[in-house]
């Protein structure tokens, strides 16, 4: 026992240097995440990020590698083999260098954003119509009577496009709220007694229905059982929604005005409530409604005749909704607009490029493509939809902020607004946003912007009435978009790699092997950390581990190739010495010849002189090497876990899978420390991966696996 306590001790300095290593190449990772988040830099783009198919492929390419190195020196094609291998290395390093130069020496910093002007409006606010429209209302009750003044106000103006005078009914139905559907070319507005449309275009009230008739002998009775809480009307309709979530409707007659009748009703799903919990209701077109409401998304077919006899215990058979979608955590917000994906202008854009966006009050964004010509008429658009995009999302506006014809997303979460710029989403503009449960938050010019070429962003926080602020966005506001090159950064990351891979070739010393372990691993790192969501990357590490096993203690290959790089001078791994005067260049022990106490570019190792030697070293002076897959895929979890969680548990979730790793190793280290052999991914990848977990069930809880997986 006290030969391995003083082997342990003897072998303490190497075991701190290599964890002060594997620190250093993650937390060089983070350092340059910035680069590549901003770059835009997925490997398989934003929706191959949570596919599998793009995970195998990794592997089965590990493989590929793992076989070309073994076959070629076992055919003598050494020199095909080195220079392969440096021309990968000096990529790898390409990654690394590059990236680093730009973020010490590049100052990105932007403008920061300012709200000029405050204003508050006594007015209800009703309702979004389109990027930079809104409706509003103001009660008024003059001697009994009682109107509304509907308004369509367009952002940065300071007078509505059009005002129109609708009454409200009678004084017992003063303090109802207007419940408002949006449609193409109408807003149909309901207080619970009438149901009016008004056009968008200019205000003109178009019909007017009473949600209560007589009979002979004027008594007054409600045409639905449980009140008219929502109502939209379409060219030969009205369909009313009541308290019980029932749907029914009423022909209407062009030839007999402001008259309507009973011709069918149908039951929507229990938790498609619109008393109170109502988010938004839209008509699409004359046969689909969307209605979203706190539990539940869906877009309701307004069927004319009832096919299908009621369910049991059913006065009513049930509707047809497509999407049908629920949220545990509650919508909160829904745009419909064209799609910022489909990488097509506005104006050559057909009814079949309109997109439907949800946020949750948990931080997810769902999309579905809404395509009426098509026989599947809703289809999800996983290039949007993204899960745990923030804590909590409050708004989602599809904007054209630069007036290009092609629209972005615009997010607001509980304490920013998040310009998500083109079809690849990048995140090119983040601006605080004041305070408050429900928000419109929008881009609008005013006629000094047309003067001065900026516009303004608008944020209305809703309550009883609403207040307004706004602010002038400025070019230097926006982030970086795209990959960035400037010239002597992007030089200096060159002329870098240029001088490693010199020095790598002709002077092989521990610590420029080290240096470019270091390098070469953090590019690796976050180029895969943010192509991957977490689960995924889960995945990949622990296919990795198990092939990381059997290659080490079965099939011993791992360590031909190790043999194979460290003879050709082509060591992918870092080295720990144990004594300064360590000579990596005359280390020569072929790993194979040995009892597996390691797995080379995989796994961690300790020399001993007391092992066979290809040639003889000048002192007795040991090293501990570890493969830079050992470092590569916790620091993949890392990243990934920074990337795609985001915000204070992310970061929370990032260092616990890191803390993981650290005692993977630790374990690992006890076990090489007593010469026992170990594989490094098993242990290294397993406490990442539960550190991942716990760090996820302290945080975001089962959130942390939903990431939208698909083959």
């Amino acid at each position: 026992m006290s030969d391995i306590d003083g082997g342990f001790r003897r072998q303490l300095p190497s075991m701190i240097g290599m964890a002060s290593m594997f620190l250093v190449t993650i937390f060089l990772a983070i350092f340059i995440r910035p680069w590549y988040d901003k770059a835009g830099l997925q490997a398989f783009g934003a929706e191959g990020a949570s596919q599998l198919r793009f995970i195998a492929l990794e592997l089965v390419m590990i493989f590929i590698f793992t076989a070309a190195i073994l076959a070629l020196a076992r055919y003598k094609k050494e020199w095909v083999i080195k220079y392969g291998i440096m021309g990968i290395l000096f990529i790898a390093l390409m990654y690394a260098s590059v990236p680093l130069a730009h973020q010490i020496m590049v100052d990105d910093t932007v403008t920061p954003f300012e709200y000029e002007s405050t204003d508050f409006i006594e007015a209800e606010y009703l309702a979004e119509i389109g990027m930079n429209q809104y409706i509003d209302s103001i009660r008024t009750n003059e001697n009994g009577i009682i109107n509304n003044t509907i308004r369509l106000n367009q952002l940065g103006m300071a007078e509505p496009i059009w005002t129109s005078v609708i009454p409200h009914g009678n004084e017992s139905y003063e303090l109802a709220k207007l419940v408002v559907a949006t449609g193409p070319e109408t807003i149909t507005i309901n207080n619970g007694a009438l149901i009016q449309t008004l056009s968008l275009s200019d205000g003109t009230l178009l019909s007017t229905y009473e949600c209560f008739e007589y009979d002979n002998d004027g008594n007054i009775f409600p045409r639905v059982q449980f009140g008219c809480i929502l109502a939209v009307e379409t060219s030969d309709s009205v369909y009313i929604i009541d308290g019980g979530e029932k749907l029914h409707r009423f022909a209407t007659f062009e030839e007999v005005p402001n008259v309507m009748t009973f011709q069918a009703a149908w039951q929507l799903p229990s938790e498609m409530k619109v008393i109170d919990d109502l988010i938004e209701a839209e008509l699409l077109d004359d046969t689909h409604l969307l209605i979203v409401s706190k539990e539940m998304a869906g877009v309701v077919e307004l069927e004319k005749s009832v096919n299908v006899p009621p369910q049991v215990g059913s006065t009513a058979p049930p509707a047809t909704v497509l999407i049908n979608a629920t949220s545990s955590a509650n919508f909160s917000a829904v745009d419909v607009g064209y799609s910022n994906v489909a990488d097509k202008k506005m104006s050559e854009a057909s009814t079949d490029d309109q997109l439907i966006v949800l946020g949750t009050e948990g931080g997810d964004i769902i999309a579905w493509n809404y395509q009426p010509a098509e026989e599947i008429l809703v289809v999800d658009e996983g290039k949007v939809s993204i899960n745990n995009f923030a804590d909590q999302i409050r708004d989602v506006r599809l904007t054209d902020i630069d007036a290009s014809g092609y629209t972005e997303l615009l997010v607001t979460t509980e304490d920013e607004a998040r310009l998500l710029y083109g079809s690849s989403m990048v995140q090119r503009l983040i601006i605080d946003v004041p305070e408050g449960e429900n928000v419109a938050v929008a881009f609008g010019d005013t006629p000094k912007d047309t003067v001065d070429d900026t516009t303004h962003l608008h944020t209305v926080v809703i309550g009883d009435n609403y207040s307004m602020t706004a602010g002038v966005i400025e070019s230097s506001m926006f982030l970086s978009g795209g990959i960035v090159f400037e010239d002597i950064p992007t030089l200096i990351g060159l002329l870098v790699s240029i001088i490693l891979m010199i020095l790598l070739y002709v002077h092989s010393e521990w610590y420029v092997v080290n240096t470019v372990g270091i390098l070469v691993g953090s590019g690796v790192i976050v180029m895969l950390g943010v192509s991957f969501v977490p689960t995924l990357i889960m995945v990949f590490m622990v296919a990795a581990a198990i092939y990381d096993a059997w290659a080490v203690y079965k099939s011993k290959h791992m360590l031909d190739l190790a043999d194979t790089m460290i003879n050709l001078n082509l060591p992918i791994l870092l080295v720990a010495p144990q004594d300064s005067d360590y000579s990596f260049r005359a280390e020569r022990t072929p790993l194979g010849d040995e009892e597996p106490s390691s797995d080379g570019p995989d796994s961690v190792s300790i020399q001993s002189s007391s092992q066979p030697r290809e040639r003889v070293i000048k002192k007795s002076n040991d090293a501990m090497l570890m493969g830079l897959g050992d470092v590569i895929f916790p620091g993949m979890l890392v990243l990934s876990t920074l990337q795609y969680i985001g915000g204070d548990d992310g970061l929370i979730m990032a260092m616990a899978t890191l803390f993981g790793s650290l005692v993977g190793y630790s374990v690992l280290m006890w076990y090489v420390g007593q010469g026992k052999a170990q594989a490094g991914l098993p242990l290294l990848n397993g406490g990442a991966i539960l550190g991942y977990i716990l760090g996820g069930f302290m945080t975001i809880g089962m959130a942390m696996f939903q990431f939208n997986i698909s083959l």
